[in-house]
């Protein structure tokens, strides 16, 4: 296994900040690659999602539809699509994620499904607030 580690980037938002990151997709054959910026890293989030323009973008099909319980809609039927997520270059993750509306703006949500399965740090040194993930 090749071990890495992604920096993460301080987002602020109002009193508070986030961490975000730079993700790759592609759909299970390769064939499409969507540069995605401002990827939240979501400790609160059981699963990772996708907004539906990340869908239309990567020609995704949907494996299944489940319900899911939101923070913004409650309980909701999405699209669930197979795909493959690169944090890093050389590295892919075969992952199921949810396809929502985009939540804040932002195309990637990178929920606990991804996280648990590396170590992420975020420290502050004085003022400034920084960030790794390392499979």
């Amino acid at each position: 296994m090749q071990n890495f580690k992604v920096n993460l980037r301080k987002r602020e938002v109002g009193d508070s900040f986030e961490m975000v990151l730079d993700p790759f997709m592609f759909n299970q054959d390769l064939t499409a690659l969507a540069d995605i910026a401002n990827a939240l890293i979501d400790t609160g989030a059981s699963k990772t999602c996708i907004g539906l323009d990340v869908v239309e973008k990567l020609q995704l099909t949907p494996i299944r539809t489940e319900a899911i319980d939101t923070a913004t809609s409650g309980n909701e039927e999405v699209g669930v699509y197979k795909l493959l997520l690169s944090l890093y270059p050389g590295h892919f993750m075969p992952i199921e994620v949810y396809g929502i509306p985009n939540p804040k703006s932002e195309a990637v949500i990178i929920g606990m499904d991804v996280i648990g399965q590396g170590d992420l740090h975020i420290w502050c040194d004085g003022q400034t607030h920084r960030g790794t993930f390392s499979f």
